[in-house]
């Protein structure tokens, strides 16, 4: 018996058949209703769904009301651009300028020694610093 499948037009057969067979693959296990909300999608959608979203998220997006599916859209597109409701200060700390952001990000700070080695050693007294904590052990 062969899976059921949406009844695409001509012109998403077309860009169907232009996809790679994974991604072929990956749409055919897709729920019917998944196949068919992919093709209200824009382009910039269509993009974050193949390339950002698991199966998992991208089924869920399909089981929720319009308005959930707009709201986790803005929420995706926010999170992807990096301005979700960002409020930014920054304050210069010797030559070192140093931004404070309600969304997480990587930033060099004055005196950095980089990431910790892969095994770290037991901190010395006074170190605080790529070391584990004596208690801790």
């Amino acid at each position: 018996m062969e899976a059921e499948s949406y009844a695409m037009t001509a012109a998403q057969e077309k860009m169907y058949l232009d996809w790679s067979a994974e991604q072929r693959m990956t749409y055919q296990e897709w729920p019917i209703a998944a196949q068919e909300y992919y093709w209200t999608l824009n382009d910039t959608q269509k993009n974050v769904w193949w390339n950002t979203l698991t199966n998992d998220q991208r089924v869920k997006i399909v089981n929720m009301v319009p308005e959930q599916r707009m709201a986790a859209w803005q929420s995706i597109n926010s999170q992807l651009s990096g301005s979700a409701t960002a409020t930014t200060t920054s304050t210069t700390s010797g030559s070192a300028k140093i931004n404070y952001t309600s969304n997480a990000m990587v930033q060099p700070t004055p005196g950095d020694e980089g990431p910790p080695p892969a095994d770290l050693p037991i901190c010395e007294p006074m170190q605080q610093d790529n070391c584990i904590n004596r208690g801790a052990v």
